[in-house]
């Protein structure tokens, strides 16, 4: 008897210990719920492409981002040549062959045979869009910013002026007394400072004729 009631104490025992390590979806009356699907992730859109498989490129908005703007060619007699471009927004000096004003004006914009800049007008005393032919341009004007060079340019011949008049008024006689003259020896100095201030000028400001091998033309940006 009591053999029998340790035997059903054991197997009790091994019901529960196997119960307790059983998983949840093996333990009766337990259901065991499925997680919450996840959405699928969708596969990234491809551009579109024509019959032979190339991708469509939106040409219009290639198009929308070029702009016109102005160069002039310039080809040396050594035939070494040179690009000047001139973009919407930047100043513009030029002449034209009717008028020949000398024009120094922000440019506006760049049409197929024409551009536009910004004229001053002195009666209203406000800009003004004026229309200008490119055939109608005689010479273009630029302007170059070298250190020390494009300074001595208006330097250099005020220097020149300062010197010879503080020579005039410190002159001094065959005495050694101060009286106005002017000493021709001081010329050269104040020549080769002026010299200086012409070739620096020169070299900073350049000025083409167009026609012949200088060609105005009008281009787009890529």
């Amino acid at each position: 008897m009591k053999t029998g009631f340790v035997v059903v104490i054991g197997l009790a025992l091994s019901l529960a210990a196997q119960m307790s390590l059983a998983q949840p979806g093996t333990v009766p009356g337990v259901q065991l719920s499925e997680p919450p699907n996840r959405a699928v992730d969708q596969a990234p859109k491809q551009a579109p492409v024509d019959a032979q498989g190339l991708p469509i490129v939106d040409s219009t908005k290639r198009a929308m981002m070029r702009n016109r703007y102005l160069a002039l060619d310039v080809t040396g007699l050594m035939g070494r040549f040179r690009r000047y471009r001139t973009f919407p927004g930047e100043v513009m000096s030029f002449k034209t062959r009717t008028d020949r004003t000398h024009y120094h004006s922000p440019l506006i914009s760049v049409n197929d045979t024409s551009f536009v800049i910004a004229f001053q007008n002195e009666l209203y005393d406000q800009p003004q869009p004026l229309s200008i032919a490119v055939a109608d341009v005689r010479r273009v004007y630029f302007s170059h910013r070298i250190p020390f060079v494009s300074q001595a340019a208006y330097i250099l011949p005020v220097a020149a002026v300062v010197y010879l008049v503080a020579d005039f008024v410190n002159g001094r006689d065959d005495n050694n007394k101060l009286a106005v003259r002017l000493d021709h020896r001081n010329l050269v100095p104040a020549g080769l400072m002026m010299l200086g201030g012409g070739v620096s000028y020169a070299v900073s400001h350049r000025s083409y004729s167009v026609g012949g091998r200088n060609r105005l033309k009008i281009l787009w940006t890529r």
